[in-house]
Order: structure tokens, then C-alpha cells, then sequence
């Protein structure tokens, strides 16, 4: 693999950091996060990801909880690609301010749609960059829900005693995710955890990773919707593919023809 410098992390939600915490550690990235983590109660959890980024030594941008997770939403169910249009020049313009050459990001799994998202619009930033510019980018890929494993990973990063328990305690300052973690090492051990793997983005064109079915964050809304709790669906056919296809096509026509266009937002 090739030298790893001047490099982005793009996650969707605060927290996402942790499962790269080493990474994080080794690369210091220049980081944004889409959103503030609030969830429906409201609360922020950003301060947190701050705090853990500081005590890496990774970078700050300026795209920091962008949106509220409640806005995320609404600009899904909405099929928003204006907001988004915004959001995407602005993260081409710090890559450009920045020179980055390499990002690494949300996997599209199909568990939540904002971290889907977050990968669609990290793959166009990136084609949009390698257009401008006419280099090749490295774009790199993390698990949320699922384990890599090792021979699927295009970067490893082994973790000893001391970074573990570096990275197991500022997990265990994150209260949201305290818990989680906990359970997690009962159920499966350590070993999981002291080992952090990243793949190489090769097919950025495939939106899906679950075949001709739906994604678990949809038949998990439908059971909700059934059950009263929610009100809508958000569909991968209905919102997200005609949302990233919208997104794509007005941030080609906003960057068309002028290799500066995007310094501008």
C-alpha cells in the first residue's frame, strides 16, 4: 500500500472514531463528522469525539456535526440533495485547502442509513476530487456493525496493551457507548478489539451490500412503523438511491468546468 499522508476521516456520527481509535492514534487525520450524535433525545454527543480526537493528535475540520440527527433524517425522507450539494462542496474545498490524498470512512452495511450515506458521499467527493485534480485517491473502508477480517483488510493496525487500554478507556468515557463495549468484550473477548482493519474501496459504484433484498435499517423501520413507534420508512429504493443520484449529478453540474468552483463554498 502506498504511503499514507495527508489523510481524512469522514464518519457519519460521534463515536464512529473508536472503532479506529489506533488509526486515529498513528495517522492523525483530519476528521469530519456529519452529525452531532443527538439521536431523537436531542443531546449532543460531538464534545465527546472532540475530546478523543484533541488527545490523538488528530486534526479538527471545520465539518463538525453538521447536521442534527433529527436533520439527517428529514433530509433523507425529503430527498434534500440541495443540503447535501452544500455539504459535499464544502468538504471538496477543505480536501482541496489540505491536499488530501487519502480518506477513510463508513462502510456501506445497510444497518443505518446515515452511515450509508456517509459513504456515498465520501465516494463522490473523492471522484470529484481525482476528476479535478487528475491524481488517484486511496479510499478506504471500515466495518460498524460487522468484523473485518484480516485477509479482507487492506491496512492493519495492531494494537498492544497500552494503546488497547487507551482506546478501551476513552470508550468507557463515552457514556452513550460505555455500555456497548462492555457487553461487546463479554460476549466476544478482546481480541476483536485489539486489531483494526480498513479495506480498499474498489467498487465505489455498488450502493448496496445485501443483494436483491432490503437493508436491516429498513425491515427494522417497517417493524416500527407496525408497531406504531414510527411514522415513516426510510427506504433504500424509495429515499437513498434516488437521493445519492440527484446528490451526484447537481455536485458534477456545481464542479463542471471550472477546477475552481468548489474553493468557493
Amino acid at each position: 500500500m502506498r504511503q499514507l499522508e495527508n489523510i481524512a476521516l469522514i464518519i457519519a456520527h460521534p463515536g464512529h472514531e473508536l472503532r479506529v481509535f489506533r488509526f486515529v492514534e498513528l495517522y492523525k487525520p483530519r476528521v469530519y463528522v456529519l452529525t452531532d450524535g443527538s439521536g431523537s433525545a436531542g443531546s449532543s454527543r460531538l464534545h465527546n469525539t472532540i475530546n478523543i480526537l484533541e488527545e490523538c493528535g488528530a486534526s479538527i475540520s471545520p465539518i463538525m456535526g453538521y447536521y442534527t440527527d433529527k436533520e439527517i433524517y428529514r433530509i433523507i425522507l425529503e430527498k434534500d440533495y440541495a443540503s447535501l450539494t452544500v455539504l459535499g462542496l464544502k468538504i471538496l474545498s477543505d480536501f482541496q485547502e489540505n491536499n488530501i490524498q487519502v480518506v477513510a470512512g463508513d462502510a456501506v452495511e445497510g444497518f443505518n442509513p446515515t452511515h450509508d450515506l456517509c459513504r456515498y458521499l465520501i465516494n463522490l467527493t473523492i471522484a470529484l476530487k481525482e476528476a479535478n485534480d487528475g491524481i488517484q485517491m486511496l479510499n478506504l473502508e471500515f466495518l460498524l456493525d460487522g468484523l473485518m477480517s484480516e485477509e479482507d483488510a487492506s491496512l492493519v493496525v495492531r494494537l498492544d496493551e497500552d494503546s488497547f487500554n487507551r482506546k478501551r478507556k476513552a470508550a468507557e468515557g463515552y457514556a452513550e457507548l460505555a455500555y456497548e463495549l462492555q457487553s461487546a468484550i463479554q460476549a466476544y473477548g478482546s481480541a476483536p478489539f485489539m486489531t483494526e482493519c480498513l479495506r480498499k474501496v474498489v467498487r465505489p459504484d455498488i450502493f448496496s451490500s445485501w443483494g436483491d433484498g432490503i437493508p436491516f435499517y429498513e425491515k427494522y423501520a417497517i417493524e416500527k412503523v407496525n408497531s406504531g413507534v414510527y411514522k415513516k420508512v426510510i427506504s433504500f429504493q424509495e429515499h437513498l438511491l434516488p437521493l445519492i443520484h440527484h446528490l451526484s449529478t447537481n455536485l458534477y453540474a456545481e464542479t463542471a468546468g471550472n477546477e475552481h468552483t468548489y474553493n468557493k463554498h
